[in-house]
């Protein structure tokens, strides 16, 4: 059973990675997963954005953020320009404030198959897994050959359960985009 619980295990990890992936998609409302994959180079290292400035919602088009030390600004600004995140920021008073427009229905489409290749790379890593496992259980001689077969069963059980949620994730996931 050790075997059971490391492969759906794994297969929990690939879908949190998917929802990680997702939240960096903007659909109706700005999140400051938005800015996630932001790295700004400060003080002679590459930093995620989160280290060195406070992510907060202004409004649901618009986040701000407030850099810890004031004298990153502009290098906080060089990361998020980097980033290309359709968005241009102004500073305010220290802050600097992202704007982000409503998306277009190409950028929509764009989003809609960023979101299916992220579902798509999600199911290909379950089926990897599966591999992986099966492999394992059929080169273990300590169990019968009824053990084995009732564990391929339930391998093939758990990813059938994790592809399921994977399908569920990318039509909200499409359906929050396609909401203004």
């Amino acid at each position: 059973m050790d075997i059971l619980n490391e492969c759906v295990e794994k297969m929990d990890k690939t879908i949190q990675s998917l929802k990680d992936s997702f939240s960096t998609l903007r659909a109706g409302r700005v999140s400051p997963g938005l800015l996630d994959k932001v790295m700004v180079n400060v003080y002679d290292s590459n930093m995620p954005l989160k280290h060195v400035a406070s992510i907060t919602v202004s409004s649901a088009t618009d986040l701000s953020v407030k850099p810890f030390d004031p004298s990153t600004t502009k290098d906080i600004i060089g990361g998020i320009n980097k980033a290309d995140l359709g968005c241009n920021p102004v500073v305010n008073g220290g802050v600097i404030m992202l704007k982000f427009p409503a998306p277009s229905e190409d950028r929509r489409q764009e989003l809609i198959k960023q979101c299916k290749k992220y579902a798509e790379d999600g199911k290909v890593a379950l089926r990897n897994i599966r591999k992986d496992f099966n492999n394992k259980l059929k080169k273990d001689e300590t169990l019968s050959e009824d053990q084995q077969h009732d564990l391929l069963d339930e391998i093939q059980k758990a990813t059938d359960s994790h592809t399921k949620t994977v399908d569920q994730m990318l039509v909200e996931k499409i359906k929050d985009i396609e909401t203004i």
